[in-house]
C-alpha cells in the first residue's frame, strides 16, 4: 500500500512540476512557427523563483548531432540582445515570451559565428534557461521535450496542407490551386503587417510592400483548411 500511494504522489508531482511551463503549440518543433512560452501558471515558481522581479530573459540552445551534452547553435550569452524576454502577463498571472525558434540567428559551434539554421537540419531537441535581466541567477538546463518539444527536420520553403501547397519565393507566393486565400502575415514580435482578406488568387500573391530582409510568419486559409508558414522578404 504504501508503495502504491509513493507512485501515486510521485506521478502528481510530475505532472504538477512539467505544468509550471506550458509551450503552445503542444506538442511542438522546429517548424511550428511563432511558439508561446508561460512560466510560473498558478504562481508556482519552483523551477526558478524570480524574486518579483517583473522581467526575465529565455536562453535558448539546440542539440543536431544527437549528443545531448553539448547545444550545437545557441544564443550569444555575452549579448543579452540575443535573448528572448519574458514578461510578467497580469490576465495570465505568469511569465510569457514568444519566439520563432528557427527564424533567429544563433552561434554555431565550434567556431562561435553567428548563423541561421541551415535548411534540412535536424533538430533533435531544444534547450531553454530561464535567467535574470543583469545574468546573475539563472534556472537550470531545462529540455524541451520535457514539455512537448519533437525532434523534426527543418522544412525548405515549400510548404503543403491537404489539397494545396504554398512555394515562398523572394516577395511572392506561390500557389498551386487557384482558390480564395486570406493571409494574415506577422513580424517576429507578433506584430500583423500585412491582411490579405479572402483575395481570389490563380497562382501568386505578391508581398514586396513588406519590408526585406526580415523573417515572416503567415496564416494562409482556404476552403481546403488553414496552413502556417515562416518565409522571408
Amino acid at each position: 500500500m504504501m508503495k502504491r500511494i509513493l507512485l501515486i504522489f510521485l506521478i502528481v508531482s510530475a505532472m504538477y512540476t512539467q505544468a509550471q511551463i506550458v509551450i503552445t503549440p503542444n506538442p511542438v518543433d522546429i517548424n511550428s512557427g511563432l511558439v508561446t512560452i508561460t512560466y510560473g501558471s498558478n504562481n508556482d515558481y519552483t523551477i526558478f523563483d524570480p524574486m518579483s522581479n517583473p522581467n526575465l530573459l529565455l536562453y535558448t540552445g539546440f542539440d543536431t548531432d544527437a549528443d545531448p551534452t553539448t547545444w550545437d547553435y545557441h544564443d550569444d550569452f555575452n549579448d543579452t540582445s540575443t535573448f528572448i524576454p519574458f514578461n510578467f502577463d497580469a490576465t495570465a498571472n505568469a511569465y510569457v515570451a514568444q519566439i520563432d525558434v528557427a527564424g533567429r540567428m544563433y552561434q554555431e559551434e565550434p567556431n562561435l559565428n553567428m548563423v541561421n539554421l541551415p535548411q534540412g537540419i535536424t533538430v533533435n531537441d531544444w534547450y531553454f534557461i530561464i535567467i535574470t535581466t543583469d545574468l546573475s541567477r539563472q534556472s537550470a538546463d531545462l529540455k524541451g521535450s520535457d514539455y512537448g518539444w519533437q525532434p523534426a527536420t527543418l522544412s525548405n520553403n515549400t510548404f503543403e496542407k491537404e489539397e494545396f501547397k504554398v512555394t515562398a519565393v523572394s516577395d511572392k507566393l506561390f500557389f498551386n490551386t487557384a482558390d480564395y486565400y486570406s493571409v494574415k502575415t506577422y513580424n517576429l514580435q507578433g506584430q500583423l503587417v500585412q491582411d490579405i482578406n479572402r483575395r481570389y488568387v490563380e497562382n501568386q500573391i505578391d508581398m514586396s510592400l513588406l519590408p526585406e530582409n526580415q523573417l515572416y510568419i503567415s496564416k494562409i486559409t482556404s476552403a481546403l483548411g488553414t496552413l502556417t508558414i515562416k518565409h522571408i522578404h
